[in-house]
């Protein structure tokens, strides 16, 4: 069974930005989009979701980890930076 880890700096990240805590399980386990980051070597996975009075793209960093996903830290994203990212392939598609 595969566990999901929040590290320090996505906790600290979630107070910050005072996103809700469970956003970033939420994300993992049903995300509507999933990338991989070639220039990071990360797992990136994007919901829409309530954030600062709007819906917004969230998006995820993670690593696999054996049987753990180790969230590294969440952040709005726009569509704007959506699609930089995946034009100039630093994003590609994760099947």
């Amino acid at each position: 069974m595969v566990s999901i880890v929040y590290t320090d700096h996505l906790k600290l990240r979630l107070n910050i930005r005072k996103i809700p805590f469970g956003y970033p399980r939420k994300i993992y386990q049903k995300p509507e989009l999933r990338y991989y980051d070639t220039i990071e070597n990360t797992e990136i996975a994007i919901r829409k979701l309530y954030y600062n009075q709007k819906i917004r793209n969230m998006a995820i960093v993670y690593e696999k980890k054996g049987d753990n996903i180790e969230i590294i830290t969440i952040h709005p994203i726009s569509e704007e930076k959506l699609l930089n990212r995946i034009i100039n392939r630093r994003w590609v598609k994760d099947e």
